[in-house]
């Protein structure tokens, strides 16, 4: 079971997702239009934003920006819009257009990368290659994300050294697998990289690695990177690998030599996970540098407001304080975007599911049923996790926080997701650990 792991999950993925894709009305993922429009406009040309006058629900505002968008494209949105995603614009709003298209704003979305939209530009383009209706390109582009995110999760799943059935059955979940299984969004790229990430490191927690996979894992953060940058911070794990490889006791070979050629491997690892993180960090600067200039929903809070925010961040500590309590308020009554009930009960278990990682890892932590190696890397892993959802109530703070508001807007369950492996695998080695601790060597 263990060994046909993979391939269940590849297979369960792609016979759930089209399931999925099935019964799921166009226009009814998170922000679609925004996305669909942005893969337009970069396949146009316009890999940045740049000013647009028209209009949405979301975008009612003078500080728009977006790009040129195929007519196919705007059309279909607006046959299929039913009022459930506020980003289809606004056709008495174009002022610029000719007979391919018009521009049209999706501010949301500018600040993904290209790199978030592989899978959908390679839709995209098949379609307007071989002049598709929107709508069939619509479902080509869903199934190509879906057999891309499958191939991701399967690999993943067979990296894992253990726990294999568990993770499996985790990344079977209907709620991983609805929408962002294969969304035309930069959520399913995202997700499908961090769930890859996820796996590699446990992976080098305990099974030794060569050159190759630290190369890997370079590749891996760097496109990770380019997806969706709050999740960045997951690359700096990657940097306890070749402290975690030297760690491990070596037997060499009776031929001899395998004992230095694993030495060799941890010490260039040194050097080229650093090279990875750099690369990450430098493309995440040199991305924000481009693209913030404007903000993602300007009718909520302007240019300006999110400047007179960021600056207060390191100049006025009343402010860090009235933040902090926020975003405390918030985390307690688990406070969604538009206040949602389901999305609402949804955050809470997500909060408290991470408590009761927490809680393990303390207990296995003072009990001593993990070793140094293990105990540094989950404790550096879970101050990760927290970090990443700390830092995304900081950025709706900062981009779609009404001045006023006595609690941070936006937050949604599905900025969690991305999480759940690192955060499963977390726990059960907790848990085992305290279990079997009696059949366990501590270093």
């Amino acid at each position: 079971m263990r060994n046909i792991m993979p391939v269940i999950v590849a297979m369960g993925t792609l016979l759930m997702g089209g399931m999925f894709i099935s019964h799921t009305a166009p226009g009814h993922i998170p922000d679609i239009w925004a996305h669909t429009y942005r893969i337009s406009g970069i396949l146009n040309g316009d890999v940045l934003a740049r000013p647009v006058e028209s209009t949405s629900r979301l975008h009612h505002s003078t500080e728009n920006v977006g790009g040129h968008v195929d007519w196919s494209w705007i059309d279909y949105s607006h046959e299929q819009d039913d009022g459930y995603d506020p980003t289809v614009v606004q056709l008495d709003s174009i002022t610029a257009s000719d007979a391919s298209g018009a521009d049209v704003p999706y501010n949301n979305t500018a600040t993904n990368s290209p790199v978030s939209y592989l899978p959908q530009l390679a839709g995209f383009a098949i379609g307007k290659a071989m002049g598709l209706s929107a709508g069939t390109t619509y479902y080509l582009t869903e199934t190509i994300m879906l057999v891309v995110y499958a191939c991701c999760t399967a690999i993943a799943v067979a990296l894992l050294p253990k726990w294999r059935i568990l993770v499996g059955v985790v990344m079977l979940c209907p709620l991983l697998l609805h929408r962002y299984s294969f969304a035309i969004s930069a959520d399913s790229m995202t997700q499908a990289l961090t769930f890859l990430l996820s796996c590699m490191l446990v992976r080098a927690l305990f099974k030794r690695i060569g050159v190759g996979t630290y190369v890997a894992f370079a590749i891996v953060c760097l496109l990770l990177a380019m997806c969706k940058f709050i999740y960045t911070p997951l690359v700096l794990l990657t940097l306890l690998v070749p402290w975690i490889q030297r760690g491990m006791k070596v037997r060499a070979s009776s031929h001899g030599g395998q004992a230095e050629r694993l030495a060799s491997a941890w010490r260039d690892g040194i050097w080229i996970t650093a090279l990875g993180n750099a690369a990450a960090f430098i493309w995440l600067a040199v991305w924000m540098k481009l693209t913030g200039w404007f903000v993602t929903t300007p009718m909520m809070v302007s240019h300006a407001q999110m400047t007179q925010r960021r600056q207060a961040l390191f100049t006025d500590p009343g402010a860090v304080v009235e933040l902090m309590k926020m975003m405390a308020l918030s985390i307690v009554t688990g406070r969604s975007n538009l206040n949602r009930t389901l999305d609402t009960w949804l955050i809470r278990c997500c909060w408290l599911a991470m408590a009761i990682m927490a809680l393990a890892l303390i207990v296995a932590t003072v009990r001593r049923t993990l070793n140094g190696y293990e105990t540094a890397f989950w404790w550096c892993a879970s101050i990760v996790m927290v970090g990443i959802i700390l830092l995304t109530y900081m950025a709706l703070w900062l981009q779609y926080t009404p001045a006023g508001s006595v609690m941070i807007e936006g937050m949604q369950h599905r900025y969690f997701l991305p999480l759940v492996v690192l955060g499963v695998l977390c726990t059960a080695e907790s848990f085992d650990g305290l279990l079997l601790s009696r059949d366990r060597v501590i270093v």
